[in-house]
């Protein structure tokens, strides 16, 4: 059945009987605001952010200027990279403050996925710069450019001491947080390919190898696009209300069915709040008559302490309803 159900009071029970069923409610969310240890914790994200990004931002200048003076596409690409690291840092920093605010009446399960959507948010544009770096490359071997080796050197050495500052500053919340995780794979992805664009240099200079920076452009582009295909599907899968994975799903409806007190279970739906926040709803149809709420808090007792689920709502059926109407 489809419930409009709007509180702001976290934890809440409220039970009403319709048409044979009982209807629950129970809205249970760690929030870090009534925590002082995670608040602290926040707030120390936070600031490692706001960091990240001034060193990145003003690395992705000193970049830009550097691959158009000498010529090196690979130090351009290793600069828009860079300054995308800093506009997903920003973003990163922006969602965070918006996904603390509480539930109101028009939100009422939080802002919390706004973190999930600066994460795909950051996946896609990088994504695309990536793709336009590669097609620059291809181009760039039917028609060469000659390359001050010298310049990549020394400002890829900065641009690697830069971004093993960032991945330093957010690798604890690359941990805890989607939202963190992509802007930390950004900078990882950067170390990496600045490392590359030094190696690039040394061969330019050594060999005149102009050819090396294109392919260097194409190995980072690569690179980046096989580190965002291991990390986006879960971040789509909270957008569109996924489950974790399916087998989560069908282990959860066969806990329950062995409870002897639940004579089967419909309409069961797991979907994903955030990366760390569950919620499942399902009709459940009792074995035979007994108390409803002990039962109810059976089911959540198990939900909880198995699976980490403090966000349900179950429907109690004395008998299936699929032998009447059911509406989901």
């Amino acid at each position: 059945m489809n419930h409009n159900h709007t509180t702001n009071d976290h934890g809440n029970d409220e039970t009403a009987p319709h048409r044979g069923h009982s209807h629950d409610y129970s809205h249970s969310h760690s929030n870090s605001h009534s925590n002082p240890h995670a608040h602290s914790h926040s707030h120390a994200h936070d600031r490692n952010l706001s960091w990240a990004f001034v060193g990145n931002f003003i690395l992705s200048l000193i970049q830009v200027i550097g691959g158009v003076a000498s010529g090196s596409l690979a130090l351009v690409a290793d600069a828009l990279h860079n300054l995308s690291d800093s506009a997903s840092l920003l973003l990163a920093l922006v969602a965070r403050k918006i996904a603390r605010r509480r539930p109101d009446r028009l939100r009422t399960y939080g802002y919390r996925r706004v973190e999930t959507l600066s994460a795909f948010t950051n996946y896609v544009a990088l994504i695309l710069v990536s793709c336009w770096l590669a097609i620059e490359a291809i181009t760039r071997f039917f028609t060469p450019h000659e390359v001050a080796g010298l310049p990549l050197i020394w400002i890829s050495s900065l641009a690697v001491f830069i971004n093993l500052g960032t991945v330093a500053l957010t690798y604890r919340g690359a941990k805890e947080s989607q939202n963190i995780r992509a802007a930390y794979l950004h900078n990882l992805g950067d170390a990496v390919s600045s490392i590359g664009v030094i190696v690039a240099g040394l061969l330019i200079l050594a060999f005149d190898w102009y050819w090396i920076d294109p392919l260097l452009t194409l190995a980072i582009s690569g690179y980046i696009l096989w580190q965002i295909s291991r990390e986006i599907m879960p971040v789509i899968n909270i957008l569109i209300d996924a489950a974790p994975h399916e087998s989560l799903t069908e282990l959860i409806e066969t806990k329950l069915m062995e409870m002897p007190q639940i004579a089967g279970i419909h309409h069961l739906h797991l979907r994903s709040l955030d990366e760390h926040n569950l919620a499942l709803e399902a009709h459940i149809v009792m074995a035979e008559s007994i108390n409803q709420d002990e039962l109810r808090h059976a089911i959540k007792l198990l939900l909880k302490s198995d699976f980490d689920i403090a966000h349900t709502s179950l429907e109690l059926e004395i008998t299936d309803c699929g032998t009447r109407e059911c509406c989901d």
